[in-house]
Order: C-alpha cells, then structure tokens, then sequence
C-alpha cells in the first residue's frame, strides 16, 4: 500500500468536505498524513487513524514573508514524509504544494474546486493578482507527474483558453460528494416558507444579494423567512462580519444561525435553499439540498449550473442580481406544489450522481493509478 499525504488550508474543511477520502484511504490500508494548520478537527483526523503534521497556511495572507513560510513549511512536509502520493487542497496547497512537489519529484494530485478570489475579484489589484496567480498555476500543475482534478468544465475550460493548463493528465469528478443516509429527504415543514444560505458567510458567496433580495420580498408583500447559516471567514476578503450579519438580524430582514454541524436539520427545516454565488467549484451546498429534497435557487455560473439542473431541480438566476434572485425566490415561494415537484427531482439527481460512495471509489481509483497499487472491496 501506499504513503498519501493530504496538505490543506483548514482541517476544519477537511473533515467537512474530504474525510470520506481519509476514511476510505485508511481502510484501503494506505498510510495517511495529513499537513494542515492546528486546529480542533485535527482531532478527529488524528483519531480516524492519520498522522498530523502541523504547517502555518493562512489563505487571507498577503504577505510575501509569511507566503515563503507556507511555501518552505509545505516543502519540508513532503520532504520529511516521502509520500507516494501528496493530495493537494484548495488553491494555496496547490500552487505551493504543486511546484515543492514538482521540484522534489513527488507524484501530486491538485483538486481544483474553484478558482478563488482572485478569479472573481474584478478590481484592478485583482487582475494583477490573477496574472501572478495565473503563473504561478503553470509553474505547479504542469509537472510530468502531475495530475489534476477538475469539478467543473467551466474550470477545465478556463484553465486550457487561459494557457494554464498544458497536459493532459486531468480528471473531472463532480464534487465531494453527500452521504445520501445521512441527509434523507424529509416533509416540507408547516408554518411560512423558509429559505436558507448555508455557506461562509462570503460576500462571493452572494450573502449581499440575499438580504438584498429578502428585503425586496418583503416590500412586494411576500411573506417568507430568510436565513443564513455559516460563520464569517476573516481569512477571506469578502467575509461578512459578525456586527454586520448582527444589524440585518435587528433589522428584521434575515435571520442568522452560524456554523451548525446538523446541517441535516437545516435542511429540514427548510422549504428552498439558495445560493447566489459568484463562482463555484461544486458547491456541497447544492448537493447536500439536493439530498435533503430540497428545490434550489442558484446563480448560472461555474459549477451552480453544475450542480442545480435549471427548471429540474431548482431555479438558475442572474449573479450580482438581487431583484433577479427575488423573483426566482418568489416564484418558489408562492408555489408549494413546485417547491415538492423540484425537490423530489433534486433528491433523484442526487442518488444518481452525488453519492458520496462514487466520488470516494473515484479517487481511490485515481491513487491506485497513480501510486501502482490496487483498490480493495469495500468491506
């Protein structure tokens, strides 16, 4: 069996989004490493049966000492644990990790979920940081032993038109998957529709748009409760603060739950879920609703459009658009009888392709090809 290192920026995030990938590894008798920030998920990591190895990763710095730090401190992890395999996570690990491993000769698996802040921000410091960013991705993806996950063929579309990527060494694997026993579809609730945000609370994440869009409900008479779940990422330059998120709540536009581990129960007791996003990789947001039996209403951008089949499942708005976003919303709102219709064709896309199980035995597959080992059974 094989050596696999993991190198993320939150094991916070890990464990939310990728742990099935670490259970399944462990029980595929592969050693596991995860490289990651302290923080309390390394717990439940450490306990699952991996090894951790601390690395300083700050994804809101821009410094360029304390980036040559990460840089240096990832290097020194792949040094240190000779991996047969390193698995890199989120933008940061996959610029740094990608060119530490490519000079160090280390097969690396990049999974490209999103393209980041860099990509949406259109200010002029933003464009300039996509250049850098931009060079930076060739220097790391393009190695001869270097493979990368696309989520989205709007992703593997920009990065072949923008030059970045030149090999042919990319799978696409839709996502992270949802645990379809875990999040089961439930009756609507009685009482008012309730409409959810679940995300970080992010202006890229369209939170703006939402409270925006609540307050144009409201003046045309629509009655309905508007809620957002998730906690505030200063490490991220659009992060909506906790006294902003706090003067809506008084303001008596939305309601504001933060970062809640029962995001079953969320769903449930939800009627519609949104996410107005400027740019996704493959949102968990939208397949975890999907798996919930939850109808959607979702930008028509990168991966939204992936993971929401318009008039199917749920509603594609305008992004940047909040009065677009009202009347998508209101269009649910006032139609229970779309609101089931959508939400069991959602939980029927979800079995078909959001199983977290197939997104799991995808990269086992993928390590096996890479590291020359078998994939076993599952037991």
């Amino acid at each position: 069996m094989a050596r696999l290192l993991f190198v993320a920026p939150d094991a916070r995030f890990l464990v939310s989004h990728r742990f099935n990938l670490i259970i399944a590894a462990l029980a595929q008798g592969h050693e596991v490493v995860v490289a990651a920030p302290d923080g309390p998920a390394v717990e439940q990591i450490v306990a699952a049966g991996a090894r951790h190895v601390a690395v300083p990763i700050d994804r809101g710095s821009k410094n360029p000492l304390r980036e040559i730090g990460s840089f240096l401190a990832i290097a020194s992890a792949l040094r240190a644990v000779r991996p047969d395999l390193v698995h890199l996570i989120s933008p940061k690990p996959t610029l740094y990790g990608g060119i530490a491993a490519r000079i160090l000769g280390v097969p690396s698996i990049a999974a490209i979920s999103g393209l980041g802040h860099a990509f949406v921000n259109r200010s002029l410091f933003g464009r300039l940081l996509r250049r850098g960013v931009s060079l930076a991705y060739r220097a790391a993806i393009n190695g001869r032993r270097s493979t990368i996950i696309f989520q989205n063929n709007d992703d593997l579309g920009t990065f072949r038109s923008a030059g970045l990527l030149r090999h042919d060494r990319h799978v696409l694997i839709a996502g992270s998957g949802t645990d379809l026993r875990a999040i089961a579809p439930k009756p609507l609730p009685a009482g008012p529709p309730v409409v959810i945000l679940p995300a970080r609370m992010l202006g890229d994440k369209g939170v703006y748009e939402f409270v925006e869009a609540a307050r144009i409900l409201r003046g045309r008479g629509v009655e309905a409760v508007f809620r957002l779940v998730g906690d505030p990422d200063p490490s991220n330059p659009t992060s909506v603060g906790a006294p902003q998120l706090q003067a809506w709540v008084a303001e008596g536009v939305v309601e504001w739950v933060p970062h809640t581990h029962d995001i079953a129960g969320e769903l449930a007791s939800a009627h519609i879920v949104a996410l107005p996003s400027y740019r996704e990789g493959f949102p968990k947001t939208l397949i975890d609703a999907a798996a919930a039996g939850r109808a959607a209403v979702a930008t028509d951008v990168a991966g939204c459009r992936d993971a929401v089949v318009g008039g199917v499942t749920g509603i594609l708005c305008l992004p940047r658009d909040a009065r677009s976003l009202a009347d998508a919303l209101q269009k649910l709102i006032r139609d229970p009888a779309l609101q089931a219709r959508m939400g069991a064709a959602a939980r029927r896309h979800a079995e078909a392709h959001f199983d977290v199980d197939k997104v799991t035995l995808a990269h086992l597959a993928l390590y096996a090809a890479v590291t020359g080992t078998t994939t076993r059974p599952a037991q």
